[in-house]
């Protein structure tokens, strides 16, 4: 993956978009990695993913309440486990 200094990202930012359209682009800011920037197609791909990983978690949750099973996670910490367990 290529990465740039968020100054860099900025002084060219064409060059950063034909970077990002071929693969992900990471942008670090004071050193530290801080975003990443990627094609429309891939964010996409990524949004599908993540969207069926959160329906298939939930379908679980249902399928186990229809069973009479009960969890004592919330809400909160079942949407953190997920985003989680997508890195």
């Amino acid at each position: 993956m290529d990465t740039l200094t968020a100054n860099e990202a900025k002084q060219n930012f064409g060059a950063l978009i034909d970077k990002a359209l071929q693969g992900p682009v990471s942008i670090t800011k004071h050193g530290r990695p801080a975003v990443i920037v990627t094609s429309d197609s891939e964010y996409r791909e990524y949004l599908e993913m993540k969207y069926a990983r959160l329906k298939s978690e939930l379908k679980i949750g249902f399928d186990e309440l229809e069973n009479g099973q009960t969890s004592a996670k919330s809400i909160d910490e079942i949407a953190a486990s997920v985003i989680r367990s997508e890195a």
